[in-house]
């Protein structure tokens, strides 16, 4: 009887420790923003240019980028502060180091299980996912265009956007 007692306080002090799946502490995190792409941003160029939509899963697998495994992807307008990424992706207490204060850029971030897997900065004409929202690997990334005024008239410009989920 005093075994069982004891082998249930165990199993109890055990239970009480595991963490939950799906929840996890970033406290302490290191969170580094690479400074562009290149396999990313010449596969996203190249779609661009081809006017061509896609799955967001076979274009990262195609650039040949070493994120390894990601269930989503998220875009964040530059300038960004440590305290909004973390607020926004639920990576509370991480710090991020490399975050630019330019405006022309975007922040990039594939994570896996609520884990940042990849952070870079976009500077060139990457995807955009619109409205705090997210995009997955069967998320489709399509050419869209946008007229703009300019000194001497309209300009059409093109872009990426990626459907996006909330």
């Amino acid at each position: 009887m005093r075994t069982r007692k004891r082998m249930g306080c165990l199993l109890l002090a055990l239970v009480a420790i595991t963490p939950v799946a799906g929840c996890s502490s970033h406290d302490g995190e290191q969170i580094t923003v690479q400074d562009g792409s290149p396999a990313l941003t010449a596969t996203f160029a190249r779609l661009l240019e081809e006017k061509r939509s896609a799955r967001l899963g076979e274009i990262v697998a195609s650039s040949g980028a070493q994120i390894g495994s990601w269930d989503r992807m998220y875009s964040f307008s530059s300038p960004n502060t440590s305290d909004e990424l973390n607020r926004a992706l639920g990576t509370d207490g991480a710090t991020w180091t490399g975050l630019h204060t330019h405006s022309e850029s975007t922040t990039q971030v594939f994570v896996h299980d609520g884990k940042v897997v990849l952070a870079y900065d976009d500077r060139e004409r990457g995807p955009i996912v619109k409205r705090l929202t997210y995009a997955t690997p069967d998320s489709i990334v399509s050419p869209k265009s946008a007229v703009t005024k300019a000194i001497g008239g309209d300009r059409t410009i093109w872009y990426l956007e990626v459907q996006g989920f909330s």
